[in-house]
């Protein structure tokens, strides 16, 4: 199979997303306890720094490898397609921890998922999944097409 330009540049960044948070998230929640420590500002900053070095690094290899082409109409077309889905999944994921405070604070229901460290990795968890679903989306759109 011979990708283009965008699609490697997509699976770069999937795979980079996917096995840097992946290994990061796997651990947060194999440690999760009703009262466990916050995570350390300095390891969220580690964490998006080895992204950012990651990203550009495998992206600087395929630019080398390949010429990038100018966007047309269809690139943009498939970018917001891929948004709209990346954004109502983050939407609906959002509502669901919403509702999951308030059901913790009506039944008084103590659970993982509402303590302020478990709060934050599954917002965290949300927000990488809602890129994977982008990355994902533009993927099977360039591959398929219109």
């Amino acid at each position: 199979m011979d990708f283009s330009y965008k699609e490697k540049g997509l699976i770069a960044s999937l795979g980079v997303t996917l096995l840097i948070f992946g290994w990061y998230l796997y651990g947060a929640f194999s440690n999760l306890s009703l009262n466990p420590e916050p995570p350390g500002l300095s390891a969220i900053i580690i964490l998006i720094v080895l992204v950012i070095i990651s990203e550009g690094i495998i992206q600087s290899f395929v630019a080398l490898k390949n010429k990038s082409p100018l966007e047309d109409e269809r690139d943009k077309l498939i970018e917001r397609i891929s948004y709209r889905y990346s954004y109502g999944f983050l939407s609906v994921c959002i509502w669901f921890l919403m509702v999951q405070i308030l059901l913790d604070t009506w039944f008084d229901n103590h659970l993982i998922l509402t303590t302020p460290y478990g709060m934050f990795h599954f917002l965290l968890l949300f927000f990488v999944l809602s890129e994977v679903i982008r990355f994902g989306t533009q993927l099977y759109y360039y591959r398929k097409g219109f």
